[in-house]
């Protein structure tokens, strides 16, 4: 038995419908991570800097403050593309020669408003630490 014309009219629109919500929430969350995997790789590299130039600005003309603020200054240059008033650098001396960068970050979620309608918070909170030792 063949369908008569028009039974299926509704048909793809039904289907679009259906897929259209999975298919969005699918390359929101695609990006979504990316930004956030782009936040995270960035301030690392800005923790491992900000320890590198504590290290290798030690020196009898430069002392701890001066250390502290060479390498808090290296690790923000680093950190194009982050929002400075989500941006915390810290410096800690744990040992005698060791420089010790931790940079926390709280990312804003490009759901935020999403997320925070659902009653979650639109941010995440992420940090890196790096430990390095002058070996002079």
């Amino acid at each position: 038995m063949k369908p008569r014309n028009g039974q299926e009219r509704g048909q793809d629109l039904v289907e679009y419908a259906l897929v259209l919500p999975l298919f969005l929430f699918l390359a929101l969350s695609i990006i979504e991570l990316s930004l956030l995997f782009f936040d995270y790789v960035t301030i690392s590299n800005a923790a491992r800097e900000g320890a590198r130039a504590g290290i290798v600005a030690t020196s009898d003309a430069c002392d701890r403050a001066c250390v502290d603020a060479l390498a808090e200054t290296a690790a923000r240059r680093l950190t194009t593309g982050l929002l400075n008033e989500r941006l915390s650098v810290l410096v800690t001396h744990p040992d005698v020669d060791v420089v010790q960068v931790e940079v926390q970050y709280r990312a804003p979620l490009l759901t935020r408003m999403i997320v925070e309608a659902v009653g979650g918070v639109g941010s995440v909170d992420m940090s890196s630490v790096a430990t390095m030792m002058s070996e002079g």
